[in-house]
């Protein structure tokens, strides 16, 4: 990881945004996704339009050809916009019934928790529009909002850990997968789920001390880098695609763990960068 420069890591978090964007499109053609679609603008008020998932499936291939066709003006742009576009899931928090009312409402999430994973998604395209740009300033905030995107993801989500409704929820998971059923071995599934919280808080802990110790906030990211990299088994595990329409199409649970690719991209761009300015200070 020590000869990892900005421009793999641009190339690599590039490739990452692409798969997601592309797996992803695929499912927006489908009827599910449509009527998906179309229950959140009826939960905004909003008109039925039928082709909206269709569209939200263009511009994401639309913003994958920006990611890897040769660098032109009209490339910052299709990124600009898609970085301000993802962030509007976000405002879903104050418009849809994402929080557990038994366990009192915000900041008890539940559906909402695929919902934060797109300030880094927003974070990453942003931090790509200002590269493509030259921008450093706008670099400079993306990477901000990356940061923030990774350890509002953990810490929410983390912390969650701690209720008897997450532990619950996540038990069939984990036992389905080799890389984390042996934690009932040695722990209830409450305290399964607390030793998760943990592990996910002590990396948002680590990632705060970048002023501190460079060390501890590269331990922060690589425990936040590796849990995104564990989590894609699920997909494999649970199963979260479905073969129903002749292609292998990720489900709803499979489209918020493939969520978490963007977030590794976030990893990458922040560990890089950092590299960067500590030998530069050096």
């Amino acid at each position: 990881m020590k000869n990892l420069t900005i421009e793999i890591s641009v190339q690599i978090a590039g490739y990452l945004l692409a798969f997601f964007l592309t797996i992803t499109a695929f499912n927006r053609f489908t009827a599910e996704d449509s009527g998906y679609y179309l229950k959140q603008l009826a939960h905004l008020n909003l008109p039925e339009i039928n082709s909206f998932s269709v569209a939200v499936g263009v511009v994401q291939l639309i913003v994958v050809a920006a990611l890897l066709l040769p660098v032109s003006v009209w490339r910052q742009r299709v990124l600009t916009v898609y970085a301000a576009l993802a962030m509007l899931p976000m405002l879903m928090l104050f418009t849809h019934p994402v929080w557990i009312d038994s366990l009192g409402g915000f900041p008890a999430i539940g559906a909402g928790q695929g919902l934060i994973k797109y300030l880094a998604i927003s974070a990453v395209a942003l931090y790509f529009a200002g590269y493509y740009a030259g921008n450093d300033r706008l670099q400079t905030w993306a990477l901000r909002l990356n940061w923030l995107g990774v350890v509002l993801v953990m810490t929410w989500i983390g912390l969650m850990k701690f209720t008897q409704v997450e532990a619950d929820g996540i038990e069939s998971l984990m036992r389905s997968n080799l890389f984390f059923s042996w934690i009932y071995d040695y722990f209830s599934v409450l305290h399964g789920s607390y030793f998760i919280g943990v592990i996910e808080l002590i990396a948002v802990l680590a990632m705060m001390m970048a002023k501190v110790s460079s060390r501890l906030y590269y331990l922060g990211l690589a425990m936040a880098g590796l849990t995104f990299i564990a989590t894609q088994s699920f997909i494999f595990t649970l199963p979260a695609y479905s073969l129903d329409n002749g292609l292998a199409l990720l489900t709803g649970s499979g489209q918020f763990i493939i969520k978490d690719i963007v977030l590794l991209a976030s990893c990458v761009l922040l560990y890089s960068h950092h590299r960067n300015q500590t030998a530069l200070t050096r």
